[in-house]
């Protein structure tokens, strides 16, 4: 058997494309997944130019906090339940905070956890996509926010398309990538108050039952 080549380092210019993916499309955050950690400055005979520094200050190096630990605790004991709910939506965990206190950070950190720990269960799976994250677009409408999965997904959205064949595509793919875990952000610009807000987050609800193989829905609202 031959030992298949060891991956050497990721080039700068792939480093740099990968720090501005947007991860709620399924190529940025494979990309996010798959970025390997900030390594240390060099020592200051090596050669490192200006832009080099300027990005590797500009990617903070995200720290596990008490808080996280938590969440995280709370998430797996979510989805050991969900796993044999029937009939009902799964459950969720809404994490909540005023702005700027690391609850995206916490869900992209969390997500990235989670995959590269499916990775290492099932290595060689191409064919998987463990987890999902998205953002709720303003204003959004049950429609709006099914199309936000297909976009992240890469399901062609033709203009006749209603929201039950969009719901219908989402799910039939989330199923066969095996999903298992689905993040969630910006939730707090629902408002409920409204139809089309009371509408979208019932059908965040709906996609809970339908979707049997997701273990849990994280949502982030401040």
């Amino acid at each position: 058997m031959v030992a298949a080549p060891e991956a050497g380092p990721v080039p700068y210019e792939e480093q740099q494309m990968a720090a501005y993916a947007p991860p709620t499309t399924r190529e940025g955050w494979q990309q996010f997944v798959g970025t390997p950690p900030l390594q240390p400055p060099p020592d200051a005979g090596e050669d490192w130019s200006l832009e080099e520094r300027l990005d590797y200050h500009s990617r903070f190096v995200v720290l596990t906090t008490p808080a996280m630990e938590r969440i995280s605790l709370s998430v797996r004991r979510l989805m050991l339940l969900n796993r044999r709910q029937q009939g009902t939506a799964r459950r969720g965990l809404i994490v909540s905070g005023p702005p700027t206190t690391g609850k995206t950070t916490t869900l992209l950190e969390m997500g990235r956890t989670f995959e590269l720990a499916e990775q290492r269960r099932h290595p060689g799976r191409a064919d998987r996509l463990p987890v999902v994250f998205l953002a709720v677009p303003p204003a959004s409408t049950p429609k709006m926010l099914v199309s936000e999965f297909a976009r992240f997904l890469g399901i062609p959205i033709a203009v006749r398309m209603n929201q039950a064949q969009i719901t219908d595509a989402v799910c039939h793919l989330l199923c066969q990538l095996g999903t298992a875990l689905v993040l969630v952000d910006d939730v707090h610009l629902l408002d409920t108050r409204t139809r089309a807000g009371s509408e979208t987050s019932d059908q965040m609800k709906h996609l809970g039952r339908f979707l049997r193989i997701i273990g849990s829905l994280v949502d982030v609202c401040r």
